[in-house]
């Protein structure tokens, strides 16, 4: 009997969708992207692309990224990632110890209206600056959580947004930077990071781990069109 294959179903656009296609490709857990875009009903006959709103679309949360273990369907970004790192004993992005995890875990709760309002603040509006959002933006919100990610990594002794019993990244900075690094001249360039000199160090870091390129690169491209078709940038 030949082994099920793990599915992904999202896009390289989509920030959560990123971040775990990012930790996958760090691990080197293989897995099938089945492109997928919400608010649609498109489905190829091939099954490599299925939009949430297509029949053919695994989960009732009409949403993505969305898992598919071996019939085992997950939604919701966070709960995929821990999902991953604890069938697949990933302890140096999740780690065993309790106090260690527990601060991963707090950084992951708090990111849903904090790091996450980025999206909705600049990028949404950059690349979509005539469309209504559908969360309303509030820049105020995001600068005050990057404030708070400059002073968390600047009191700790990693360099990352955890600490943790292995030195290096975890759950925590993979989410943190699908959000964070799409702002900087890398990508859209419409956030000035000169005030956030730990951010910046903290990026570069990121920015060298296996599995960044491969899972940024479509990102990239993305962004180089959307700021040929928009012109300037509106935060500029």
């Amino acid at each position: 009997q030949s082994k099920m294959v793990l599915k992904i179903y999202g896009t390289f656009v989509s920030q959560p969708c990123r971040a775990v296609f990012w930790a996958c490709r760090m691990k080197g857990l293989a897995f099938q992207h089945v492109y997928s875009l919400p608010h649609s009903e498109k489905a190829s006959d091939d099954g490599l692309r299925v939009d949430t709103e297509s029949p053919q679309f695994p989960s009732i949360h009409k949403a993505v990224p969305i898992l598919s273990d071996d019939g085992f369907v997950l939604a919701e970004c966070h709960a995929i990632l821990t999902y991953l790192a604890e069938k697949n004993n990933w302890y140096d992005l999740y780690p065993s110890d309790l106090k260690f995890r527990a601060k991963v875990n707090e950084y992951l709760h708090w990111h849903h209206r904090s790091v996450r309002e980025a999206t909705y603040a600049f990028f949404a509006p950059t690349v979509n600056p005539s469309g209504k959002q559908k969360n309303s933006p509030n820049p105020t919100k995001t600068m005050e959580a990057l404030d708070m990610l400059e002073s968390t990594i600047e009191a700790g002794t990693s360099g990352f947004v955890v600490d943790s019993e292995m030195p290096g990244p975890t759950l925590a900075d993979i989410s943190c930077y699908t959000e964070v690094g799409q702002l900087s001249p890398k990508y859209l360039d419409c956030l000035d990071f000169d005030q956030y000199p730990m951010i910046q160090r903290w990026m570069r870091k990121m920015e060298r781990l296996e599995g960044y390129e491969e899972s940024h690169d479509p990102l990239r491209k993305f962004c180089e069109v959307m700021t040929t078709k928009n012109g300037k940038n509106p935060f500029k």
